[in-house]
């Protein structure tokens, strides 16, 4: 039994060892968005090694699933493009030389002064989003969206002084050694709700002059930098695993909930206090006016808090 134990812990240990690797990949800029595309394609694989675990754990055969770990690590990041085309035709991996129809999609619109909320809705499967505030301050927003072979679909709408803007990427995602870089500005003028749903990617949000009163995030794998305003905010994060850093003005309180089954965070070292098993807030939470309520869960993750 004990033995059994140790080779479990072992097997586990190395999963570990591979995610981590992928991650620091990732940061370093040697590994592109094909690893996020793998295993996001292929994740039933992690319940084939679990299953697989489970039976030869036992056997003589044990040592056959650090070995697939290893073989899939090394085959999400040298699988050539040509064979990844053939899992499925709604995916589309751009090459640089290829010719095909690219170019960045621009819009904007101009600010209306009866608007009194605005909800906003980003969907997209692979890329990289920046959001802060617009160029024009006599814009609502201002939108510039990379693509590759499909332009990503608009929708804006307003109703009894309500404006509603979705952008949902194409379904044929591009996926290879160059993403998609989308640059969303938003008007500080308006109270905005603001729901994002991302498949894979980096996303940065410069909130800082944006009145971002409730944030939605469900996303898969990579990073996540927001800047928070000094002003009321209820955040909620779901998210597969990447590394999540959150900057809040020292003069705002925090409370944070963190619930993940890999976590590594500075909560403590930032001066948060802890409440309960996940439930952190800073010392000066009943003190001051404005407060930012964030709700974290995640399945692996760096969570780092910069409060000053």
């Amino acid at each position: 039994m004990s033995e059994n134990k140790n080779r479990s812990a072992y097997i586990f240990g190395l999963i570990l060892v591979v995610v981590g690797l992928i991650f620091l990949l990732n940061t370093l800029g040697i590994a592109t968005f094909r690893i996020w595309y793998f295993i996001i394609k292929f994740w039933p694989l992690i319940l084939i090694i679990i299953g697989l675990n489970i039976i030869l754990k036992k056997s003589k055969l044990w040592w056959i699933i650090p070995i697939l770990v290893l073989v899939i690590f090394v085959g999400a990041i040298f699988m050539p493009e040509a064979v990844m085309r053939r899992f499925n035709t709604d995916i589309f991996i751009m090459d640089s030389n290829n010719g095909e129809r690219a170019g960045v999609y621009q819009e904007d619109k101009e600010y209306d002064n009866e608007i009194t909320n605005f909800d906003i809705e980003l969907i997209y499967g692979a890329n990289r989003l920046h959001i802060d505030r617009v160029r024009d301050n006599d814009n609502l927003y201002d939108l510039d969206l990379d693509y590759r072979n499909a332009q990503p679909n608009i929708y804006y709408k307003m109703f009894n002084n309500k404006a509603e803007l979705k952008i949902e990427q194409s379904k044929k995602i591009n996926i290879g050694l160059n993403s998609e870089i989308w640059r969303v500005g938003l008007s500080g003028r308006v109270p905005i709700n603001l729901n994002l749903k991302a498949g894979a990617g980096d996303l940065i949000l410069d909130l800082k002059e944006l009145q971002v009163n409730n944030l939605q995030i469900d996303a898969g794998l990579g990073q996540l930098d927001i800047k928070y305003p000094d002003r009321d905010n209820k955040t909620i994060i779901n998210a597969g695993a990447g590394n999540i850093k959150l900057s809040i003005p020292s003069q705002t309180a925090l409370r944070i909930e963190a619930n993940s089954v890999i976590n590594n965070n500075n909560f403590e070292e930032t001066g948060l206090i802890k409440l309960y098993k996940n439930i952190y807030q800073s010392k000066n939470y009943g003190e001051v006016q404005h407060r930012i309520d964030i709700k974290i869960s995640t399945s692996a993750g760096n969570i780092n808090v910069e409060h000053n």
